[in-house]
């Protein structure tokens, strides 16, 4: 995994830290002929993951920042198999074809899980920091005939004090992988 401080960074754009990463590039188990879409790609942290592991990546996101972000660490980490779009993903996925999905951003959940049953995309991996996103998303996916298993990661980082050292927490974040 690439370390976090490597990552071009703006902040108010969110990045995928990279314990996280590690987890969701394992439940992924990307395979060097996968074509991945990324939605919600923020700052490109996954986006650049996958892409050193696959075939090929389509990032999406709404955001312009989020865009040019993810284009800038496209960039500094010399990944050319990957589309950047800009857009809403529930109008951009039926044009694209791909057989995984990486969820990172949540908004309009319940029809980005539509389109990719729809798809018959049977593999699927969504990260969330919210507690009712996590419920809705596993619901979903189960209506839909998913495999669905769910994983809540706590991550602390240590940090040196005067009488030895701590761990602080970040916060935690649930990864949902989906498969049928």
């Amino acid at each position: 995994m690439i370390p976090d401080e490597e990552f071009i960074r703006k902040e108010s754009i969110p990045i995928t830290k990279e314990e996280i990463r590690a987890v969701s590039i394992g439940k992924l188990n990307l395979d060097k002929n996968d074509v991945v879409v990324d939605i919600g790609c923020g700052s490109g942290g996954m986006t650049v993951e996958i892409a050193k592991r696959c075939k090929f990546v389509y990032a999406i996101d709404y955001l312009d920042d989020a865009i040019e972000l993810t284009k800038q660490n496209l960039a500094k980490f010399n990944i050319k198999n990957c589309q950047v779009i800009k857009g809403k993903a529930e109008d951009i996925l039926d044009e694209l074809e791909f057989n995984k999905a990486f969820i990172g951003g949540t908004k309009n959940i319940e029809k980005i899980i539509e389109i990719l049953d729809k798809k018959k995309i049977n593999h699927i991996v969504a990260n969330t920091i919210v507690l009712e996103n996590a419920v809705k998303i596993i619901n979903e996916l189960e209506n839909k005939g998913y495999n669905v298993e769910a994983v809540n990661v706590f991550i602390s980082y240590s940090k040196k004090i005067s009488s030895g050292h701590m761990f602080l927490a970040k916060n935690p974040i649930t990864i949902i992988k989906a498969v049928r």
